[in-house]
């Protein structure tokens, strides 16, 4: 059985300017163990809980008024504060169109759940925004557009986990030496298989 995050230690903002919404977000999140939870009604009010109490994950929706949730990411990732703009960011919104989803990937966010939430769809968009940053450092977002890869804070390609099989570090051939690999057919097939069975742009 696999070991769940202790969430305890970890502060988090809800961004949603439907009450309801933020009242059964904030539920979901203490059932996960979270203790310090804030919430903002708007991404005006969001960015100011932001720069003042610095959570270590928002969940944000992407239309609100009157600051939205396209403004708030984009006020967060041109901050010159680089721990204020690699703050990790998942969008929770009813709004699950492709376009929708490209812009928030383009403009960087490291996890996209729809509404009506799923405790464990979130829970595993959380998980995997926080081990990433644990495995790889900050970054302004770690999912990517389709043939792209954004840069982190070092200007370092920002790995796809929901993607990559591959050791980061070394020649795709020479991992599969080092690893002794099937043929680059079952690879395929099994890179396939992987990317069904996890989070990330498969929904696209």
């Amino acid at each position: 059985m696999r070991t769940r995050l202790d969430l305890s230690n970890l502060s988090f903002l809800i961004v949603d300017d439907n009450m309801h919404m933020r009242q059964i977000l904030r539920s979901i999140l203490a059932g996960f163990g979270g203790r310090r939870i804030y919430d903002a009604a708007d991404g005006a009010d969001g960015l100011e809980i932001v720069i003042d109490r610095r959570p270590d994950l928002v969940l944000c929706d992407w239309l609100m008024t009157p600051v939205s949730g396209v403004d708030f990411l984009n006020l967060i990732r041109a901050d010159k504060d680089k721990s204020l703009s690699t703050t990790p960011v998942v969008i929770v919104t009813a709004h699950a169109r492709k376009p929708v989803i490209l812009e928030a990937i383009r403009i960087g966010i490291h996890g996209f759940v729809a509404k009506p939430v799923a405790p464990a769809v979130l829970y595993n968009r959380i998980e995997t925004a926080l081990v990433h940053q644990d495995q790889h450092g900050r970054s302004r977002g770690s999912l990517r557009l389709p043939g792209s890869r954004p840069l982190d804070i070092r200007g370092r390609e920002v790995i796809d986990l929901s993607r990559r099989s591959e050791p980061v570090d070394q020649h795709p051939r020479q991992a599969q030496k080092l690893a002794g690999k099937p043929s680059s057919k079952q690879a395929s097939a099994q890179r396939q298989t992987d990317a069904d069975q996890q989070p990330g742009l498969a929904f696209l």
